[in-house]
């Protein structure tokens, strides 16, 4: 019997590593006593959900980013609320209370639920949260969280800078050496003291960007005459000719990106010498409620407190400035509804909790086992697993519903995208390829067919505030291309697309399509390819293993990287657009940019925030950030003969699905 429900697919949040299987298996042994618990007809029966990418392996709270990784975390970690099935922030391990304050700002009251326990048994406080809030408060921490201190809690700066005079530098920084504010000599500074934002690399004999030597640079950008004044095989006095070209030519480019050295320069000039050991505005009120006083309104500042309870009694001590202790236990231990047992040859093993406070689980062990995504259906119709996330397109839906399998679907909470690194790709090279990916329909309907839309903008289509009156940003053109192309440099000379120095337009893409083009994107690229080479360029499509995509677009090797974003329930762009982003993969430094995303996240009003949105989202269309292609409805297919699918959520969405309610699903 099919069962169809609204429910969200598990996809891959593309930043996550792939590692080789067969790693060193790990373990940590269930409460004393804790079978006996067990409902008697689960407590022998193991779940098995199918993962169709490779683990990152970060089995860490504060570490974990990949979305596999992340669903096993979820299973073994608690927060005091969660998202609802309507993208609602609702109480679970704990609540929320909020409150505005005189001076402007919100005073949060965090609750942690009494009488929870670790499964160790060990009983959660509200000092585990506070725990949580310092780890990724630490000026060392490196994690996905680290935006955490973007957050306007009182005295978070002055812990983070270790200054309680931050304030004053914040502003003596921004009214000094903003972008706008800048002289020539603090910029020369900071170009000279930076090697030029991180792009010199200290060799005056080395190659430029594009493989030109750093000569050959300072010929190009005009200031041949110049170099009679500098010995150019001195480092220093490269460096510093290169500083007066950037700063004469294009130092819009780096945006406020000097405020970060004056910043620091400013905090050092001002510091009191003394240690800043606390966050101001997060207060202990009891063993079990704390408060959290953000000095402005943030629209999601419950959603950026409720984080995990993470153990101290476990992790080990919080030394400021030291979390790496922390942060490299990869053997978690929480209070939620399934605990910790082994990792080893792509499988993770977890247990029933017999301790967690919504109830005993009634599945006894459940395992994320990696299966290809080529031999999911297979595998799920074998009864080999139990629940799978095929791929949402036309071929599997037919094949699901052929063999009878139940399946959800719906809408995901997230898009696929191409990413464009700015390192590599000029603006207006961006620009080009922009025009020639934009026919983006026949791939993608050819792909998914009727589940799945072509999005105008790099946002869920699900989310409130996307602009659904968007329209397309870049036209399908090759002579808009073309001109992109000449203001970049490029002009057609026998038949090929080169730059002043003779030098072919080459651009490479990195797509996971299994080696065989398997992947909604390839027949864009393919397209685009054609047509770049009717211009005289070169698209290289490297059609490679996920883990290989990742470590170019890491190392920066990609010069386009295709992907997708996954669990996505916030308007709030700052991980991967703003200047600091701890996901900003594609390079862009915009201080428009930057202000837009700090306004989104203070304006309450939705449909004042809906058209900040929309004018944020355009910004990253012009800055050629992410090229978005798609909004997919998600599969989840189940072995109903496996499985009670009676236990299934009986309401589903993007944002609440199986896996919230794991504890109370049944074997058959």
């Amino acid at each position: 019997m099919k069962k169809i429900l609204l429910a969200l697919v598990i996809v891959v949040l593309t930043m996550g590593m792939v590692f080789a299987a067969g790693s060193a298996e790990k373990e940590v042994a269930p409460a004393e006593g804790s079978s006996e618990k067990l409902v008697p007809s689960q407590a022998d029966k193991v779940l098995i959900v199918a993962v169709p990418a490779n683990f990152e392996e970060k089995w860490n709270p504060v570490l974990a980013e990949s979305a596999y990784d992340q669903e096993v975390m979820d299973q073994i970690f608690t927060a005091p609320c969660r998202l609802n099935a309507d993208n609602e922030m609702v109480p679970w391990a704990g609540s929320i209370d909020f409150e505005k304050t005189s001076d402007g700002g919100v005073l949060y009251t965090v609750h942690c639920k009494e009488g929870m326990v670790y499964s160790d048994g060990v009983p959660v406080t509200i000092d585990d949260l506070i725990y949580y809030y310092y780890i990724v408060s630490d000026p060392s921490y490196t994690g996905p969280s680290s935006t955490f201190i973007q957050n306007d809690i009182e005295g978070i700066k002055e812990y983070y800078y270790n200054n309680p005079n931050y304030s004053q530098v914040a502003k003596i920084a921004q009214e000094k050496y903003s972008y706008e504010n800048i002289s020539r000599e603090d910029a020369l500074t900071y170009l000279n003291a930076s090697d030029l934002d991180g792009w010199y690399n200290n060799d005056p004999f080395g190659e430029a960007w594009g493989g030109e030597t750093w000569e050959n640079y300072i010929d190009d950008s005009g200031y041949t005459a110049q170099k009679a004044d500098y010995d150019l095989t001195d480092n220093d006095q490269m460096r510093e000719l290169l500083a007066i070209i950037e700063y004469e030519t294009c130092f819009d480019a780096y945006g406020d990106q000097s405020l970060v050295y004056w910043t620091g320069v400013v905090n050092e000039s001002l510091k009191t010498g003394e240690d800043i050991t606390e966050i101001s505005g997060i207060k202990k009120i009891d063993d079990y409620t704390c408060t959290v006083k953000f000095n402005s309104v943030n629209i999601y500042g419950d959603r950026e407190i409720s984080g995990y309870y993470i153990p101290s009694h476990y992790y080990g001590e919080l030394v400021k400035g030291h979390v790496e202790p922390i942060m490299q236990n990869m053997v978690p231990l929480g209070s939620g509804p399934y605990a910790w047992k082994s990792y080893g040859d792509n499988i993770v093993t977890l247990t029933a909790n017999t301790l967690y406070f919504e109830g005993v689980p009634n599945i006894g062990t459940i395992k994320y086992q990696y299966v290809p995504e080529s031999d999911l259906i297979a595998s799920l119709s074998s009864g080999v697993i139990d629940i799978a996330t095929p791929s949402g397109n036309k071929d599997n839906l037919e094949e699901v519903e052929a063999l009878g399998l139940a399946y959800d679907l719906t809408p995901t909470a997230g898009y696929g995208y191409c990413g464009f690194n700015a390192d590599n790709l000029p603006l207006n090279v961006r620009k080009g390829l922009f025009c020639l990916m934009s026919n983006r329909k026949p791939a993608v309907q050819g792909y998914y067919g009727d589940i799945a839309d072509v999005i105008e903008r790099p946002m869920p289509s699900v989310l409130y505030e996307y602009p659904k009156e968007a329209e397309q940003y870049y036209p399908y053109d090759k002579k808009v291309a073309l001109g992109y192309f000449n203001k970049a440099g490029y002009e057609m000379k026998n038949g090929v697309l080169v730059n002043d120095k003779g030098e072919k337009l080459v651009v490479n893409a990195y797509i996971g399509g299994d080696g065989v083009g398997n992947h909604p994107t390839f027949p864009m690229l393919v397209q685009a390819g054609e047509d770049l080479r009717s211009l005289g360029g070169e698209l290289q499509i490297q059609d490679v293993p996920f883990n290989v995509l990742q470590s170019a677009m890491n190392d920066g090797t990609a010069d386009i990287f295709c992907l997708a974003w996954g669990n996505v329930n916030t308007c709030d762009k700052r991980s991967q657009f703003y200047t600091d982003g701890g996901q900003n993969r594609y390079n862009v430094s915009d201080k428009n940019m930057d202000a837009l995303l700090d306004e989104i996240v203070i304006t309450v009003d939705p449909e004042e925030r809906k058209v900040l949105v929309s004018d944020m989202l355009d910004l990253a269309m012009d800055l050629c950030m992410e090229l978005p292609i798609y909004q997919r409805k998600d599969m989840i297919a189940y072995n109903g003969d496996n499985l009670d699918l009676d236990t299934l959520p009986e309401k589903s969405t993007a944002f609440w699905q199986y896996k919230n309610q794991m504890w109370k699903l049944k074997m058959n």
